[in-house]
């Protein structure tokens, strides 16, 4: 297998699931890999510090589109040469001391629901991790798009086929409508020695495979938003070319995005309406958990920290122990008790049935999307 250290990564697309994938790519290699934070404080000009970022986009400032064409008619950055450029070095100008902060959510450092939130202020990067941050290439048409990379020190582009110059594993992470042009543009740049990851939802492997060279090595991945937090899950699917050291070398740098996993294609549908979509249904539920608290008397602060914190560990119970969902709630419930006559209520309602229907709902939406 190719070492990390020598590996060059390439973005095609630079939306937030872009950068959360080169966040984790990042820090692939070393299990103490970790993301520095610093307390926002104004800087002497009077505004937000200098390490401020905003992390959590709006749905406008997602994955960018691309024009489709040669790479001469792409513009590039103003003021900058043609070549990729290296900005905000942020990460060592970091004081040492701050070395041991803890990354919220990193496996096996102790956070909780507030650290975790707090991912939306994120402030520099500690490279930990053997994948080196100046072999990360991105391109996008906008110089916004770009600005996480150049926040992560990772080299910038407007130039699509720079991507392909320089790089051997190449995520596409456009939107869906537009990566048929951008695979037009770039096909008769890609060859043997390229391993191709599409993140784009809806695009089968077929259809990437029939708009690359024949033999390419093509992936599917499908992330889900706690990524960012590496806290994910992602299901990958393998074309017709990848063999097993492709889909060892992608889960590998995957490895602190979160969970990982590997399935038929036809699984990718299925993990949008259980974990894609189902991001929202956890959300939904803390929600109504927290209110009902509120209604009892807690204040709405405590409430939701506390459901955030309930939700974050029986989901972790589940993974550790290795235990059905059903063993650990029988555990709970102890007879005449308070547990036994909740799940009353809940079977009242027919929750199970109600998010059985909400998997297979989205699902259903998700193969139609995929057919267009």
């Amino acid at each position: 297998m190719e070492k990390l250290r020598q590996l060059r990564v390439g973005f095609i697309g630079a939306g937030r699931m872009a950068s959360a994938v080169a966040q984790a790519i990042l820090l692939a290699g070393k299990a103490g890999a970790s993301l520095l934070r610093h307390t926002e404080t104004p800087s002497r000009e009077g505004h937000r510090g200098r390490w401020h970022q905003k992390w959590l986009r709006t749905p406008s400032e997602g994955t960018g589109s691309f024009s489709p064409g040669p790479a001469s008619s792409i513009s590039h950055l103003p003021r900058q040469p043609r070549q990729f450029q290296s900005q905000n070095q942020v990460g060592n100008q970091t004081k040492r001391a701050e070395d041991n902060l803890p990354f919220p959510g990193n496996p096996g450092v102790g956070s909780t629901p507030h650290t975790q939130t707090s991912c939306s202020k994120m402030e520099c990067w500690r490279p930990d991790g053997e994948v080196q941050a100046v072999n990360i290439f991105a391109s996008a048409p906008s110089n916004r798009n770009l600005e996480k990379f150049q926040t992560f020190e990772c080299k910038t582009t407007h130039c699509n086929l720079e991507i392909l110059e320089n790089c051997t594993i190449v995520f596409l992470a456009t939107k869906p409508d537009v990566l048929p042009a951008v695979l037009r543009e770039i096909a008769s740049a890609v060859t043997k020695k390229h391993v191709v990851v599409s993140m784009a939802a809806g695009v089968t492997l077929q259809a990437l495979e029939e708009l690359l060279p024949a033999g390419t090595k093509v992936l599917r991945i499908m992330p889900n938003l706690p990524c960012v937090v590496q806290a994910g899950a992602t299901v990958v699917a393998r074309g017709t070319c990848a063999d097993e050291e492709d889909v060892a070398l992608l889960k590998r740098l995957l490895s602190h995005s979160g969970l990982c996993e590997e399935g038929p294609e036809s699984y990718i549908d299925i993990h949008t309406g259980l974990s894609g979509s189902g991001v929202a249904y956890a959300y939904m539920f803390a929600e109504a958990l927290a209110e009902g608290a509120v209604k009892m008397g807690m204040p709405t602060a405590m409430a939701q920290k506390i459901a955030a914190q309930t939700l974050l560990g029986a989901g972790k119970m589940i993974l550790e122990t290795g235990e059905h969902p059903a063993v650990l709630r029988s555990a709970v419930c102890t007879p005449g008790g308070t547990t036994i006559h909740a799940l009353h209520e809940l079977e009242k309602g027919s929750l199970r049935s109600t998010v059985m229907n909400a998997v297979e709902a989205a699902t259903s939406r998700a193969r139609t999307l995929g057919k267009r």
